[in-house]
């Protein structure tokens, strides 16, 4: 096969989603792009998800395991494909019809990994007019590189957002954390290789009740979890860079991901204690906040959004913080009704100029 057709294997890990995982098969199955193998694991679920994936016999690899977690799903799956592309597909996610063609098309032999903005979209498919990791053109490989040599880290969307070389993917199975294999993957791949950003939305990721890591803000005391998880990730990155002869800087990668800045400035002000909080303050984290802001060049409106809800949350008391976060993780509970009504009064006759 053509180098600029590459085999592209998608691997879908399903346990317990037998709602979702039909549609995830479909949308890999339906790709346009000729050279594709779709690798499908069952990790022991106990509902219906067998049975509708067996539904795909001949079309698809099957494999089923007994029930041994995400990871050994992650492991079996990557081991079962012979792609020299692998995209990762949690059950209820999705994959744009086009994204294997696109992907194709911006990857070469030499990269680490071909990365793409996603649509969250909500449990029942709606899109929630929301875009992750909101991309722009001048987001290039070389501006990754130089991110990555000044910060250590870089933007980069979750699983589904990730087309990986076979030879990058390699170096990191079979893995041995305790979940979610796309930090470990995204934060290694700059030592490795070039990361290339298509700017354009080629998968959705669904938010719902049982997102590992999509609370409903219920679970705010997880923080210094999720923390000390990304902790371990720049370690892990850290051992193979000083391996492969790569420099990293020396200082907090933390500091440049506004993600994490955001979840320990939530800790902060819940009074959660994690590693390191010792010499940090809400100011700092704030200030933290809009460096990465500024140095990001997110668009206007979306970084306008940030500075306000950092600012806002900085300047809170627990009691008004608790609340602000709570909402904060539901308000596409809130946005949803709230843009429908808004395109309901757009609608009306006297609203769009009729007599």
């Amino acid at each position: 096969m053509p180098e600029h057709h590459p085999k592209i294997s998608v691997v879908i890990t399903c346990y317990n989603y037998a709602q979702y995982v039909a549609g995830a098969i479909d949308c890999a199955l339906a790709q346009s792009y000729p050279n594709k193998e779709v690798v499908v694991v069952n990790d022991g679920s106990t509902d219906d998800s067998l049975s509708i994936i067996s539904r795909y016999e001949g079309r698809i690899t099957l494999i089923d395991q007994a029930n041994q977690g995400s990871i050994a799903a992650y492991n079996h799956g990557f081991a079962g494909s012979s792609g020299d592309i692998v995209i990762f597909l949690d059950a209820d996610d999705r994959l744009e019809p086009q994204a294997l063609t696109r992907v194709a098309e911006h990857w070469s032999p030499a990269c680490a990994k071909v990365q793409y903005d996603l649509r969250i979209i909500d449990s029942e498919g709606k899109d929630l007019g929301r875009k992750f990791c909101n991309f722009d053109a001048s987001y290039d490989a070389a501006r990754v590189r130089e991110a990555f040599r000044l910060t250590g880290t870089y933007r980069w969307p979750v699983t589904v957002g990730n087309a990986y070389s076979r030879w990058f993917v390699a170096h990191i199975f079979p893995l041995s954390v305790d979940h979610g294999p796309d930090g470990t993957l995204n934060t290694v791949a700059p030592v490795y290789g070039d990361v290339v950003t298509v700017p354009e939305v080629l998968g959705a990721y669904r938010i719902h009740s049982s997102n590992m890591w999509s609370s409903g803000g219920t679970d705010i005391d997880r923080l210094p979890y999720r923390i000390s998880h990304r902790q371990a990730e720049i370690e892990h990155m850290r051992k193979h860079a000083r391996t492969r002869g790569v420099p990293v800087p020396t200082g907090n990668v933390l500091d440049h991901e506004i993600a994490f800045v955001n979840y320990r400035l939530m800790a902060r002000k819940m009074g959660l204690s994690y590693a390191g909080d010792a010499t940090e303050s809400a100011s700092r984290l704030l200030a933290a906040a809009w460096h990465v802001l500024r140095a990001e060049k997110y668009p206007l409106k979306l970084s306008l959004a940030h500075g306000a809800w950092f600012g806002l949350l900085s300047v809170a008391p627990a009691i008004a913080a608790r609340e602000l976060i709570r909402l904060r993780f539901k308000r596409h509970t809130v946005a949803v009704p709230v843009r429908n009504a808004l395109r309901r009064l757009r609608a009306l006759p006297n609203l769009q100029g009729s007599p």
